[in-house]
């Protein structure tokens, strides 16, 4: 349940909300927007050089985490621009 905090503390870059706001631009959330961020703008982030993935409603990149992934960068990366709870709650 502590995984995220424990291994990967900085990659929370904000929460999944509703209609768009709080855009993101250039990997910062954008302020004011208040919404959060939307699934669209996570599935434009699935590539090994940018890669965000969902866990519990909370937006990760984890760019920076997939060569330290103890299960490897592949486990990330076939969740990368998706929501990856229910297979980050299996395994972790």
């Amino acid at each position: 349940p502590d995984v995220i905090p424990k291994y990967a503390p900085d990659s929370v870059i904000g929460r999944i909300g509703g209609e768009g706001g709080g855009a993101v631009a250039g990997g910062a959330v954008a302020a004011g927007g208040g919404g959060g961020i939307t699934m669209a703008e996570v599935a434009k982030h699935n590539t090994k050089t940018d890669c965000w993935v969902v866990v519990n409603g909370e937006v990760l990149d984890v760019t920076s985490f997939l060569g330290e992934h103890p299960g490897g960068e592949l486990a990330i990366l076939t969740f990368a621009g998706r929501d990856a709870t229910e297979e980050f709650n299996m395994i972790h």
